[in-house]
């Protein structure tokens, strides 16, 4: 009987156990209604800076329509320097929280871990894409030259398109959120 009581004992023991680490490892695994926010106001950024964006090429066109009106090209230059600026900063502290993310693999599975690396991958591609448009859109700052204004138009829309796939990625993340959340209620 004594032998009994200690064995269901030890039986009920392991079992809390048991549920207690599949839980923790459950929570770490799922994304938290925070993470989901998160992403939301940051799909929200994004696409107001993909508009802003889109601003400025149209200021640009404008500026050139009318024979390449200098004081507008300057306004044009000086609110580019501030997007870039904002831009490139933001797309550090994205490019680090992805990097972080990957790096963190407790509890999660094989595949969610490769989808992290592979964001922390995109990240790191577009921060070194709009490094690059940004070096050369900084030497192109104030030029009037024909061939340099069409350069620096190519590299808005560049940034334009890096922008709208940014917004593709981040729809196509919350929508991975989401379903690991359902998933994780589920099981």
């Amino acid at each position: 009987m004594k032998t009994l009581k200690v064995l269901s004992s030890a039986l009920v023991a392991s079992l809390l156990f048991a549920g207690s680490a599949h839980a923790q490892s459950h929570r770490a695994s799922t994304p938290n209604g925070h993470e989901v926010r998160q992403g939301v106001t940051q799909r929200s950024n994004d696409r107001m800076d993909v508009a802003e964006l889109e601003r400025v090429l149209a200021r640009f066109d404008a500026a050139r329509a009318r024979r390449n009106n200098a004081a507008e090209l300057a306004s044009v230059d000086h609110r580019l320097r501030e997007l870039l600026r904002a831009e490139l900063a933001e797309s550090r502290v994205e490019t680090a929280q992805a990097r972080a993310e990957a790096r963190r693999e407790w509890g999660e599975s094989r595949a969610e871990n490769r989808d992290d690396v592979r964001d922390a991958r995109a990240e790191a591609a577009s921060l070194a894409a709009r490094r690059s448009a940004a070096r050369e859109l900084n030497s192109l700052m104030g030029v009037r030259s024909q061939a340099q204004l069409n350069r620096k138009r190519a590299l808005i829309v560049e940034l334009v398109r890096l922008g709208k796939q940014e917004l593709r990625a981040d729809r196509q993340e919350l929508r991975e959120d989401r379903k690991d959340r359902r998933d994780g209620w589920r099981s």
